[in-house]
């Protein structure tokens, strides 16, 4: 369908008063979302008499999204065989991932104003156009002729829709339908909606089993509530609008993090919760079965008032010196509850990982609450050798030492059953206890428990990596007093995503590296071990360690070109992603 001449005159007469700086136009005929883009065109520079496109070589063109859209693309260029058109896919940046066109002359004509693989059509760059214009406005468009920006394009006419990802939302992508102008119908908007709607589907069918029974729960709870849901899974969060107006994204970050831990412990949990801002939340979830496995947690929040929120997790008071404040619920509960236990004199249990901060909680706490307090580290190793010597220890009548007993799940059977015994014996512990242990062990060890009368329990830190950036600070301020030291956005974007295995004492052994790369000034991602760059899905042996570090230095050295980098290393482009994937490689 021919564009009116009237209504190009009616675009050109509007588009040049825009251009000429006035601050009002009079274009009636001319859609809002076409009169803002313009705008956005004017301020970022675009010139009207020239089509600007950069080239980028090194995209993913095997990437889930392609493998996803392709048959949908074949399709969909099956449906427009009549019409001289074409058909692309584009990734989040407005970069052309896939053309294919219904005719051999007309991709030359696309050829000549770089609408191709591997050139951008971003607005900032290209203006107004059917696929720059989708990312900047979230939905659907159809730029016709004059509509464009930039006068190249006014012979061309372009429907383009979002591609999302149904578990996130976020856009991944994005499909457009070009033609000339003259062949323009409203039935391209149409069909390339309902094709990115099918490109959605396939992407859903392309995520875990565990991912697709997180979303399917998801789904039917936050259609019997307005209240505020989420899901929480390993690598994965959905929220509705009302989640994501409730809280600020602090707030949100640490929720996150707290119901990951929630959901290895307990099937359902019904929690008030303090969250870092001060604000106070009921939780209400219940985990998701896969299988054998978990797939995440689905999770209601209401907020509560301050009657309410009494019995909410309290927090201890004021630290009397300076350390890393924690935004963690679950850390927080765990101080609380640690603080009252040393208040009142009884011995209190510390669970969490090796390496998490279990010892450094009551180290902390109890220095917090008494000035001159002592805290003295009692490792296992030590029980093992003189286990007498430590129960003497233990009861002897010091109410200015907190004696901790580290690891109490490495103290062998024969060593624990002679500590307890020689404790026995002593009636009891007058002194602070505290102690450490990942699991309960089994045996003997078993009668070690009955030295404690409270427990808490401190998240690993893969479910608290809202606390990193005050850790790194408060780590750094540690390796290098005094000296200028920051992380990159590319390096804390790295330590956002790694798993911590080794939780906070690894922390600071890559911290420690980096540093010692890097002494002063700005750390970047490249200062790293090279393992922070890998999040595999699972253990990795020492020949895949090896083989993962050199994959990750080849892909630095090639400043991210997997292209190159497979080159450099002799492997398919095929085989290089395979272990990208294998490895969890992260850009």
């Amino acid at each position: 369908m021919a564009e009116l001449p009237d209504r190009q005159l009616m675009l050109a007469s509007a588009r040049a008063q825009l251009l000429e700086g006035a601050t009002r136009i009079d274009c009636p005929g001319v859609p809002d979302l076409v009169v803002a883009s313009w705008r956005r065109s004017v301020s970022r520079g675009v010139s009207p008499n020239e089509l600007k496109s950069t080239y980028h070589p090194d995209l993913d063109v095997e990437c889930r999204l392609v493998r996803c859209a392709k048959p949908v693309v074949e399709q969909l260029v099956e449906q427009i065989a009549d019409v001289p058109a074409c058909v692309v896919l584009t990734d989040d940046r407005a970069r052309i991932l896939v053309r294919r066109e219904s005719s051999r002359w007309i991709s030359r004509v696309f050829d000549r104003v770089y609408f191709a693989e591997g050139f951008g059509y971003a607005e900032d760059t290209v203006g107004t156009n059917g696929v720059g214009t989708v990312l900047e406005f979230g939905e659907s468009v159809q730029i016709v002729g004059a509509e464009h920006f930039v006068d190249n394009l006014q012979t061309f006419a372009c429907a383009g829709a979002p591609v999302r990802d149904p578990i996130t939302g976020r856009i991944q992508g994005v499909l457009d339908i070009s033609c000339l102008r003259d062949h323009s119908t409203p039935l391209m908007h149409s069909l390339v909606r309902t094709a990115a709607q099918s490109i959605e589907r396939n992407l859903l069918h392309d995520r875990s089993q565990a991912q697709q029974a997180l979303f399917d729960a998801y789904a039917r709870v936050e259609s019997r509530t307005r209240e505020a849901v989420v899901a929480v899974g390993p690598r994965v969060v959905i929220a509705n609008n009302a989640m994501q107006t409730l809280l600020v994204p602090g707030d949100q970050e640490a929720l996150h993090d707290h119901i990951r831990f929630a959901t290895q412990r307990h099937s359902t949990v019904d929690d008030a919760v303090e969250l870092p801002s001060g604000a106070r939340i009921r939780l209400r979830g219940s985990t998701v079965a896969c299988g054998h496995d978990v797939a995440g947690m689905i999770g209601v929040v209401t907020l509560l008032s301050d009657q309410e929120a009494a019995p909410a997790l309290p927090l201890p008071d004021p630290p009397r010196r300076e350390r890393a404040e924690s935004s963690s619920p679950a850390v927080r509960s765990a101080q609380a509850t640690a603080a009252r236990a040393l208040e009142a004199g009884e011995p209190v249990l510390v669970i969490g990982e090796p390496g998490s901060g279990r010892c450094s909680l009551l180290a902390d706490l109890a220095t917090d609450r008494r000035p001159g307090l002592t805290v003295t580290r009692i490792e296992a190793r030590t029980v093992q050798i003189e286990p007498r010597e430590v129960a003497r220890r233990l009861v002897a009548p010091a109410r200015d030492t907190v004696h901790v007993l580290c690891d109490i799940d490495e103290i062998g059977d024969r060593a624990a059953q002679a500590l307890v015994d020689a404790v026995s014996v002593q009636d009891g512990v007058p002194g602070l206890l505290g102690g450490t242990t990942s699991a309960a062990g089994g045996g003997d060890r078993q009668r070690l428990l009955t030295l404690f009368r409270q427990s808490v329990t401190v998240p690993p830190l893969r479910h608290r990596t809202a606390d990193l950036p005050v850790l790194v600070r408060s780590i750094l301020a540690e390796l290098a007093p005094h000296r200028e030291l920051r992380l990159s956005t590319d390096a804390s974007r790295v330590l956002g995503r790694y798993r911590w295995p080794g939780n906070i004492r690894e922390l600071h052994e890559v911290l420690a590296t980096a540093v010692a790369r890097r002494p002063v000034g700005v750390i970047t991602a490249e200062d790293l071990p090279a393992y922070c760059q890998s999040v595999p899905r699972s253990a990795l042996r020492q020949v895949d360690q090896v083989e993962r570090d050199v994959i990750v230095e080849a892909l630095r050295r090639a400043g991210g070109n997997r292209k190159a980098a497979a080159k450099a290393l002799g492997l398919a482009r095929s085989t290089l992603y395979r272990k990208i994937r294998q490895y969890g490689i992260t850009d």
